[in-house]
């Protein structure tokens, strides 16, 4: 869980644990498997960081260390993070050390005797914490993800229903409920498949549950945790890794291929219609294509597999759907590096035309349905493939890439709390960068790092995208699809793509537009606080209206002709 570290006016996302009352029952036997991991930091699906972790034994029973680097907008350095637990994994002491938003802390806390006395030290200023965390409590601290692998171990020994007892240094006490177990596997492309555990858990406070799901490996060490709340997920090195995919979802009509493209080969999900006849010109056909920002097929976004449970859902209404790994990612193969936004259309018109070709396929009904950023490649590829005869976007941005990423970088800073001064030198930062990657300003001040991110062929690409010229090129019957509380993409975007729509040309028909009430940018319900609603005990699935205005408009469609 991401909860304020407790350092005074730097915290950073808001506290979201509260005081509660714990009686804890010791565990015994836990001993934990020795070992170094890396783990990739992302917030929103962009990567903005890493962990390192390295567990031992130690004399008083275990120790835990981490170190990493979160550029901004994070912008914290973790120089040291040393927990130490004895064999019962009860915590001794916890020494960090680190740099918030460029300025040093530091954190020295002992446990004994029922209490957990902690030194802070911010900047210069030194506060003194007095607590009576549980005695076998697991430590955490907001943004060092170390931590996690003792709740890691902790969930390994544990059923629904658990509650576990967590110490927020230098002051807070919560619980980690577990509401839920499930197997998890992921497949190599050696077709090596690795068994985890995954634990939906829900840490408490007075306005609600928490929810975040903890991926644990046969060994009880972290492999994931991901905060959907937040837009944050932490993945172990090896299962982020090109060639490893999740095995999200399946289905009885499942059909792994791989397709031909630019000198390498696509790898992809068919899904086809089970328990109902082929209809004698052949199944209606729909090719997914998923963000920049989504690892695999599945469009996973946050957590949930919003493309695979699409695909599922709409092979259940009768559709043959496929859906693949884009270029250098997964199992497909291709350099990353070498693609832009025109690349991936060029990826997503060939998977058009092996699904034009395929005798399963009706070759007049091939739909074409791009969710966040993949629309932009769709678009693209619809104004340049005949053979595409319908073009869907979900949550799709509608201006420039160069618009989208002040506003989204305005949203981080938002949800992190920033002050006007951290605000204005963060955003001058960005616009920097914006300018520099296009040719119309220098490096000058600009972290190596966050250079080595930026200066490149996609985001490039992404920032100097034309939408409204790429959306007005389309011929298609299109449907706009968005979440009215997606913050991601915000409501907004949809108007401005009708607006381009309205543009296209001579003889495209007028564009539909479907605001999905309540629902995020993963088609999930939201509260009213745009937090996810239907997590916790329940299962996180996307919203059953999203996919039935979905299908009713691509019945209606071929209908309509």
């Amino acid at each position: 869980m991401l909860m304020a570290m407790g350092i005074g006016r730097y915290s950073t996302l808001a506290a979201i644990v509260s005081l509660l009352p714990a009686v804890a029952q010791a565990q015994t036997g836990l001993e934990m498997a020795p070992g170094q991991a890396t783990f990739n930091v992302f917030v929103g699906s962009t990567p903005v960081g890493f962990q390192q972790t390295d567990v031992r034994p130690s004399a008083a029973g275990w120790t835990i260390q981490s170190r990493g680097d979160l550029p901004p907008p994070l912008d914290i350095r973790n120089q040291s993070f040393l927990v130490e637990y004895d064999s019962r994994l009860r915590p001794v002491s916890l020494r960090v050390s680190g740099v918030l938003r460029s300025l040093p802390f530091s954190l020295v806390t002992t446990f004994a005797a029922g209490a957990a006395a902690s030194e802070m030290e911010e900047n210069g200023q030194r506060s003194v914490f007095d607590t009576a965390p549980p005695a076998d409590a697991v430590v955490l601290l907001n943004y060092f993800f170390g931590g996690y692998e003792a709740l890691a171990r902790r969930l390994a020994a544990s059923r629904p229903g658990d509650d576990i007892p967590v110490y927020v240094a230098p002051h807070t006490i919560t619980r980690a409920h577990v509401e839920r177990v499930r197997r998890q596997q992921m497949e190599t492309r050696a077709a090596v498949v690795i068994d985890a555990r995954v634990y939906g858990i829900s840490f408490q406070n007075p306005d609600g549950a928490v929810a975040a799901e903890v991926w644990v490996d046969a060994r009880h060490r972290l492999l994931r945790v991901t905060i959907p709340q937040v837009a944050v997920d932490v993945v172990r090195e090896d299962i982020a890794a090109v060639g490893t995919r999740v095995r999200a979802l399946t289905h009885a009509g499942d059909e792994a291929v791989n397709v031909r493209s630019a000198g390498f080969g696509l790898a992809a999900t068919v899904t086809v219609p089970v328990d109902r006849p082929r209809p004698a010109e052949g199944w209606p056909a729909v090719l997914l294509v998923s963000g920049p920002g989504a690892p695999d097929r599945d469009g996973t976004f946050s957590g949930v597999p919003v493309l695979g449970q699409l695909a599922l859902a709409l092979a259940d209404a009768g559709f043959l759907v496929a859906r693949y790994d884009r270029r250098g990612i997964g199992q497909s193969g291709g350099r990353p590096e070498s693609a832009g936004v025109e690349e991936y259309a060029d990826d997503a018109r060939t998977m058009v035309r092996y699904l034009d070709d395929r005798d399963d396929v009706d070759g007049d009904r091939i739909s074409l349905v791009g969710h966040a950023e993949g629309g932009w490649s769709t678009m693209l590829a619809a104004a340049r493939e005949r053979r595409a005869d319908n073009l869907v976007l979900i949550g799709v941005p509608g201006t420039s890439g160069s618009e989208l990423v002040l506003e989204q970088q305005a949203a981080i800073l938002d949800r992190l709390n920033a002050s006007d001064r951290e605000r204005t030198d963060k955003m001058r930062l960005q616009r920097r960068i914006v300018a520099a990657v296009r040719d119309e300003g220098a490096w000058t001040d600009v972290p190596d790092a966050m250079r080595g991110q930026a200066d490149t062929m996609w985001f490039r690409s992404f920032l100097e995208f034309d939408v409204a010229g790429a959306l007005r090129r389309t011929r298609q019957p299109l449907l706009i699809l968005h979440g009215a509380r997606d913050r991601h993409v915000g409501v907004q975007h949809a108007d401005r793509l009708v607006e381009h729509a309205r543009r296209r040309r001579r003889g495209a028909p007028p564009a539909e537009q479907i605001t999905l009430e309540g629902l995020d940018h993963r088609l999930l319900a939201a509260g009213p606080d745009e937090t996810t609603a239907d997590s916790g005990s329940q299962v996180r699935s996307i919203s059953r209206s999203a996919v039935d205005r979905l299908t009713t408009w691509l019945n209606q469609t071929r209908n309509n002709r």
